[in-house]
């Protein structure tokens, strides 16, 4: 047992606790003393904590609600909880709340000890478990041959790489982040590999396929719409590590059915989003609504008919009859908003929801250097989406929801991942300003960057100029001008981009929950 373990201390009289802690101190312990639930939970937002001794009885926020924030924090922060109360329906309410041991005053110093050991102890036996589980882990993906996956298997991996990587952070090992980072890198690389053989089969093969953007539809929604009430959340570049580190905000309200669609190329808000809400690929998007089209890329208006595609969609499958109501939310004062006023949606049949605060903090770090202090990597990308999401709006909204009527799908157009890696293009000014995918005329790169698309109707993809073609940015790879390079190539670097090939960005969560 290393004794050099954290604990935290919370009391609102911790004065009067003084020779405790020296005691504690003594046997090697590092303790850490706060005298309110408020201060506790500050505490815990910005320091490593292994134990936390927690006071029930407090002014201000009592222990129990000290307790509940603290587990939003970090649910797997063993807290002992020191009360006066023994009776049996608090127990009962704090053991659901997962303390991992209680204690009745008065305590003494070796109580105290012998409760501190017990716990740190069981927690030093899981961190070893998890230690051996995930050495294990990847001496399995390292035997993988990677040639014989098939789409199953690349999302079981996927799965598995973003609960490792939920399940690092909380043993908070540099080395193993790394070596997780370092794995992830090569499966990557092996991903980049199959998509470009197997992408135009699917598209070809639409019975032999996984769950694309422009099925999404006909396979996810039109079910639910036939039977219940729809409420259909699109969180803009939202990725499905981000997703489960939130999920078990909804545990208590929801059944929880986890799967994964992948994005059609270019994974960029512009193909993807427009394909899930017309059920079309792009090529067929313009064919169809030629006028919309223009209107979209000609005149860059991408994303401002959603509405009106879906509501042809509906139309043509029958739901006339349906009420629908489509939002858009960028701002939190536009959240709110929606929130205050959504009774008048709970009889809507199908209510459609774009949130685009996760693909707006991607974009703003890239140009903040605060941002990129606070978030670094994917770790406290995922941080700071789930801080966002567990006081939002939208974690509101979807409270109330659970009382509705109704079937949830949340899902996204792409996910994002981190470039570090810049490849020069050559190309026209009629080419497009994309940081992993371009189209356009006259495309020059390396040809082991970027997957290169000459014949774009093959691809179901829609053409400029009778010479469009498309580069799509592989692994950790970024587009730069040559005349531009050194500038972007700097600017970029290390920046959250969509738009091309990897696993984070063309895995995207797709979630069902019904209430419970």
């Amino acid at each position: 047992m290393n004794n050099n373990s954290k604990i935290l201390w919370v009391d609102d009289e911790i004065d009067l606790l003084e020779s405790h802690i020296i005691y504690l101190e003594e046997k090697g312990y590092s303790v850490s003393k706060v005298n309110s639930g408020e201060d506790a939970i500050e505490f815990c937002k910005n320091n490593h904590v292994d134990l936390i001794l927690l006071d029930e009885m407090m002014t201000g926020i009592d222990g129990m609600t000290t307790l509940k924030e603290i587990k939003d924090i970090n649910q797997d922060i063993p807290v002992i909880m020191v009360t006066k109360n023994e009776e049996e329906c608090f127990m009962e309410e704090a053991l659901s709340e997962k303390i991992s041991y209680y204690l009745t005053k008065p305590v003494n110093p070796s109580q105290i000890l012998m409760a501190c050991k017990k716990v740190l102890d069981t927690k030093q036996i899981s961190s070893d478990k998890l230690i051996k589980d995930f050495l294990d882990f990847i001496k399995n993906i390292q035997t993988k041959n990677y040639n014989n996956l098939d789409i199953n298997d690349w999302k079981t991996l996927f799965h598995e790489l973003c609960e490792w990587s939920l399940k690092i952070d909380e043993i908070n090992n540099v080395d193993f982040k790394k070596i997780l980072a370092d794995e992830k890198d090569i499966i990557n690389n092996n991903f980049s590999k199959y998509i470009p053989g197997i992408y135009k089969y699917w598209l070809d093969n639409k019975d032999d396929r996984p769950i694309l953007s422009s099925d999404i539809f006909s396979k996810c929604l039109k079910p639910i719409i036939d039977n219940k009430k729809l409420i259909f959340i699109i969180i803009d570049c939202f990725r499905l590590d981000q997703w489960k580190q939130i999920s078990s905000l909804f545990k208590d309200n929801y059944e929880i059915k986890e799967d994964i669609h992948v994005s059609i190329l270019p994974t960029a808000t512009p193909f993807a989003r427009n394909s899930i809400f017309s059920g079309l690929m792009p090529l067929e998007l313009k064919n169809k609504y030629n006028e919309l089209w223009k209107k979209m890329f000609l005149e860059k208006k991408y994303n401002g008919y959603e509405d009106e595609l879906f509501k042809n969609i509906l139309n043509e499958n029958n739901y006339s009859n349906k009420s629908f109501h489509y939002e858009k939310i960028s701002h939190h004062e536009e959240g709110k908003k929606f929130y205050n006023k959504l009774n008048n949606y709970k009889n809507v049949d199908v209510l459609s929801i774009v949130v685009n605060f996760v693909d707006i903090l991607g974009h703003s770090r890239s140009e903040s250097e605060i941002l990129k202090e606070l978030i670094p990597n994917e770790s406290a990308y995922r941080l700071a989406v789930y801080n966002w999401f567990k006081n939002s709006w939208l974690k509101d909204c979807l409270l109330e929801f659970s009382n509705w009527e109704a079937d949830i799908i949340i899902t996204s157009d792409h996910g994002n991942t981190i470039v570090s890696k810049p490849s020069k293009v050559k190309a026209d000014n009629t080419v497009s300003q994309g940081v992993r995918y371009k189209y356009g005329r006259n495309l020059n790169v390396n040809q082991k960057d970027i997957f290169k698309i000459e014949n774009p109707e093959k691809y179901l993809l829609p053409s400029f100029d009778v010479n469009t073609q498309y580069i799509i940015a592989k692994e950790n790879k970024f587009l730069v001008y040559h005349n531009q390079f050194n500038k972007y190539a700097n600017l970029l670097k290390n920046s959250f981009q969509h738009g091309g090939i990897s696993l984070d960005e063309m895995f995207v969560p797709l979630i069902h929950l019904k209430t419970k």
